[in-house]
Parts: structure tokens; sequence; C-alpha cells
């Protein structure tokens, strides 16, 4: 069955693949001066943005900068991020109010529904036709795009592939965009997991799992610190998480290792604990008692070597310093990440290198990329949502100049 796109004049036929964040932000900007259809495999769209920030759809970040994003070309990146503010007041005018803690946003109603019905309404009076429950089984382009499922067929200008990665796949981020793309001769930088927990190397684990604690956190490769942060993280009985983690997820490489600061508002660890004993005196496990939880201190007391019955003043010098290292620099050997169902988004995707800045591929005039699909990760904190709506607004916008 043959699908006719009906146009007014001097309109393109304009058809976006995925129904999320970035290709509904792309299909309302472009609507201005095409005819556009959205395509969308799941049953309704933006399933996935229902589930940002934990539903309250931490949709963006005053501190927007290079800095907060992983990917192969910041100067690209930079040329994207230009248009933030400019996107950020196409959400305001299209009804998105802001509440916004600690530089965060988030929709006043602090509901994610609220944003999804938003953009709902606004592509009905944006006249975007919608077609859902739609699998692309293949695409071709001869002079316009033929795409094809099992039952249809649908004929455009120009398209627009914003079809995610391969993060929550039950939301339907299934990873088909990456074939689309390498049909049309792109490349794929590899693909991984980022916003995530880290699987650790140790017999230790299921003897802190459940513990929730402050800590300075690196990410260490060839004995140099390629990322670090502080906060909140949480042991499990696989490893470690929480949001100083996912952050560090995106840059993980082969053969890394975490160095955890368990005390990182104390300097001089063996100053204090000496003080310590001096004022409460007994055994280590009085002196770190109220410090640590007790599963973490017994190990860390046993990853040291040291019994908990033993006073301070009884151990020699290096276990005192081993006991502060290893309070102060805890090393372990990362062995991996969980997987998809647990990534917040993913790394990899198509190299910036092969987008030109309004979005459209440098292999074909008529093919856009936005959102997940493209090699850009960001931090925690609503960077990664922002980038989709970025870097749909200027596909949208440069559609309707081109037109």
């Amino acid at each position: 069955m043959i699908y006719n796109l009906n146009v007014g004049d001097n309109m393109s036929k304009v058809v976006v693949i995925g129904g999320g964040a970035s290709g509904v932000i792309a299909a309302i900007k472009a609507s201005n001066n095409n005819d556009v259809t959205i395509l969308e495999g799941n049953d309704k769209l933006l399933k996935k943005l229902l589930l940002t920030g934990n539903g309250k759809c931490n949709y963006w970040n005053e501190s927007i900068d290079e800095t907060k994003y992983c990917t192969d070309d910041k100067t690209k990146l930079n040329q994207i991020l230009k248009y933030k503010d400019e996107t950020l007041n196409f959400l305001y005018k299209l009804g998105l109010y802001p509440k916004i803690k600690n530089g965060y946003y988030y929709p006043y109603s602090e509901s994610s529904n609220s944003v999804r019905e938003i953009l709902i309404k606004q592509l009905k009076k944006s006249k975007v036709k919608i077609i859902t429950d739609f699998k692309v089984d293949d695409i071709k382009y001869t002079n316009e795009f033929i795409i094809k499922s099992k039952e249809k067929i649908i004929k455009c200008d120009k398209l627009i592939i914003a079809t995610g990665s391969k993060s929550y796949p039950k939301t339907g981020s299934d990873g088909s965009g990456y074939n689309l793309a390498t049909s049309f001769n792109h490349t794929i930088n590899e693909i991984k997991p980022s916003l995530v927990p880290l699987k650790l190397e140790g017999n230790y684990l299921k003897d802190w799992d459940g513990i929730r604690t402050l800590a300075h956190v690196k990410l260490i490769n060839d004995n140099k610190i390629i990322k670090e942060e502080t906060g909140e993280i949480q042991l499990t009985n696989y490893g470690v998480s929480g949001i100083c983690i996912f952050n560090l997820s995106g840059k993980l490489k082969n053969k890394s290792s975490l160095e955890i600061d368990f005390l990182p508002n104390i300097n001089n660890l063996y100053n204090f604990l000496t003080d310590r004993d001096k004022e409460i005196g007994g055994t280590v496990e009085d002196i770190l008692e109220s410090i640590f939880n007790y599963k973490l201190m017994f190990v860390l007391l046993k990853k040291s070597g040291i019994k908990t019955n033993t006073k301070w003043n009884e151990l020699k010098e290096t276990e005192k310093h081993k006991l502060c290292e290893t309070i102060k620099n805890f090393s372990a050997n990362i062995i991996g990440t969980l997987d998809f169902d647990r990534a917040q988004t993913c790394s990899g995707g198509i190299p910036l290198n092969e987008i030109n800045e309004t979005m459209q591929s440098k292999y074909n005039k008529n093919l856009y990329f936005t959102g997940e699909i493209i090699d850009v990760n960001g931090d925690c904190g609503g960077y990664n949502l922002a980038f989709s709506f970025i870097t749909g607004y200027i596909c949208g916008r440069n559609l309707n100049d081109s037109n």
C-alpha cells in the first residue's frame, strides 16, 4: 500500500522517522513551510520522554556548554550549541514554562506528561501527520526517498532520521536507525551504554551492597585522570551507581579503573584519625564509627588488612598510612557497565564530521539526523534532552529556510 502525502504548492514532503523529542521538535519547526509526517514505531509518540527525570522531565540546564558533552568534534558541537538560547525560547513559546532548581530546568508542573501534551497539541496545530506502529524495513533514494515497511510504502522529498540510540529499548530505542544511516554510507562509531552504572572487579561487592555515601570519584586510564566528580554514589553487589558514576561512564575506555575518595571533605586523614584517637580512644572501629556505615567500614578495614578490634596506637605507621590510602584512594578495576536497558543514553553513533551544522548529511543533501543517533552524549542534568531539542530545532529551521 502506497501512502501519497498530499502537499500544497511549492511545499516539500518531509518525513521524520522517530517520534521522540528531537523528531517532534524538528517536525513542529519544519511544518511552517513543509508538509511533515512523523513515522513512529511505537503506538504513541514521546514514550521515552515520559521517563525523563524520573517522570519530572529535566529538559534543560543553565550551564550547557561543550564541557558537559563527550564527542569527537568539539568545534562542530559548538556550532550546534550556539542555537541553545534560540531553542530554549522556542520551547517557551510552545508553552513550556520552567521551574529552575540549581540550574536544572523542569516543567513547572514537574510532570513529563505535561511536556508531552504540549508537544502533541502543537503537532496537531501545525497539521503534522502522525503514523504510529510504522516499522521501517528499508529506504531507497533516487530523486526521492522511498520508505518501506511490511505493509506500507511512503515517499518524500526530504528525510529526517531521529530514531534515537539503543538505551531504554523497552521504549522502542532498538538502534534500527544506525542501519538506516549506514545504507547512506554513514559510519557508526562504536555504540556503548552511557549514563549507566559501572561493574567493578572485587570480592567485597556483596559486602557493601546497598550503601549510599558521599565520595569523590575519578576515572583513570593509563595512569591519567580522564574525568572526576563529587557527589553521592551507590555501592552495589556489581559495582557502583549514582549520578557521579553515570557522568564518568560516557568516557569509559578499555582497562580503566575507578578511584574513590570516601572522605572528600577531609584533606589530612592521618591527622584527623590521630586526633579522633586522642579524643575518644578505643579501637579502630570506635574511631571510624559514625563516619562510615558499618558495612562499608568493614570493607575498608578488610582491604587495609586491619582487624576491627585493633587500637590506633597499636598500628604500625605503614598500617595507618595503608588505611588512610584505602579510604582516600580506594582503587578498583572497571570490568564493564550494565546493559542498554539500564543506560539513560549511549555513546557512539554518527560522527559529527559527517553532518553539517544544519544537521544535514554530507552524503545526501536531503537527508538529516537529529538527537541521540548522533555521537554526542552529555552528563546527567538535562543535557541530553537539551541536545535533542537543539538539533531538532536546527534541523526544522533549516528545512524551512531551504524550501
